[in-house]
């Protein structure tokens, strides 16, 4: 079988901040390759790192020192306009506290991406529909953030992270806030995403969700303690 193509990587990888004369190291010479199409789990204790390690990754931060490859594109020479767009075009992000706006619809924040390019409206309005039918919230559309559950909320923001047709899609502890029900629905909802072809990265502790992974990377004290690919 032909070896899929590596989407992201981290070469030695250090982040550090700086609070008056104290440094203090959070990530700590990290070294990854995250091929196309995987279902990657980062984990490992509150702490650790592994949040910061995925802002970097996406983007959304950047390292004291080492470079992010994204496919095979040093994204160290990227200016923060380069980043910005590599972000909207080809990076789909979830967070624990879903950051919908609480003014807008379910379907208005959805094609917020959309919005951000060129489309005519009735093209946005369209795929924003049918994205969230995806997501199976197609009779939710007008209800705004505060008329839906924390899963439906979810829902809409991984509907608002892949309308734009990301090649990763990148989630920190998305199911930190739903009860266990709705964390699964969550869990699962993106491991039908994956079986589509898309990349995911998730920050989990959650073990139930760890073990259905195609590579685990657990962090300890800002150092990789273990990188394992799952046979399957």
């Amino acid at each position: 079988m032909k070896e899929k193509n590596t989407i992201i990587a981290a070469k030695n990888i250090i982040k550090t901040y700086t609070t008056g004369p104290v440094e203090t190291k959070v990530l700590r010479g990290i070294n990854i390759d995250i091929k196309q199409g995987e279902f990657s789990v980062i984990t490992g204790r509150s702490g650790s790192g592994k949040s910061t390690l995925l802002y970097i990754l996406s983007l959304l931060d950047r390292p004291t020192s080492g470079e992010i490859l994204f496919e095979n594109c040093n994204t160290k020479k990227f200016s923060d306009k380069m980043d910005s767009y590599c972000r909207l075009k080809h990076f789909g992000f979830v967070f624990q506290d879903y950051a919908l706006l609480p003014e807008l619809t379910a379907l208005e924040n959805i094609i917020l991406p959309l919005m951000m390019g060129e489309g005519k409206s009735n093209d946005i309005k369209k795929r924003g529909s049918l994205v969230l039918d995806q997501v199976g919230l197609g009779e939710r559309l007008d209800n705004y953030p505060s008329q839906l559950s924390g899963g439906e909320k979810q829902r809409v923001a991984i509907a608002r992270a892949i309308v734009n047709n990301p090649k990763i899609l990148f989630a920190d502890e998305p199911t930190a806030n739903l009860d266990s029900k709705r964390a699964d629905e969550i869990i699962d909802l993106l491991f039908d995403l994956n079986k589509k072809g898309l990349t995911i990265m998730l920050v989990t502790h959650d073990k139930k969700y760890i073990q259905r992974a195609d590579r685990i990377i657990e962090i300890n004290d800002g150092a990789i303690k273990k990188a394992k690919q799952i046979k399957k």
